[in-house]
């Protein structure tokens, strides 16, 4: 992959709904921790914000209150996972 700062998509096309959306729940649940782990080696080594630290599975529409249930929509409803990138050591390099 190239080093870039701009946005991009990574693509995983799987056979069937069910398949992706088990694949979602997983990354939700124990994915993002395993992902974390391998990044912090990767943090060792490479500077900028090359980690995914916040992980949207509900396409949040933060110009709504918190408060507000159309802010939320359903779970990965549009087959997306958005991700907000950074460090997890929060250095600045």
């Amino acid at each position: 992959m190239k080093k870039e700062d701009k946005e991009t998509t990574l693509e995983i096309r799987f056979s069937n709904n069910v398949s992706a959306k088990h694949f979602a729940h997983w990354l939700c649940e124990s994915g993002e921790q395993q992902y974390w782990e391998w990044m912090q080696c990767r943090e060792e080594e490479e500077d900028g914000d090359i980690t995914a630290i916040h992980f949207d599975y509900h396409n949040e529409d933060k110009t709504k209150d918190q408060s507000d249930p159309k802010r939320y929509h359903g779970f990965v409803s549009d087959n997306i996972i958005r991700t907000e990138c950074g460090r997890k050591d929060k250095r600045n390099k």
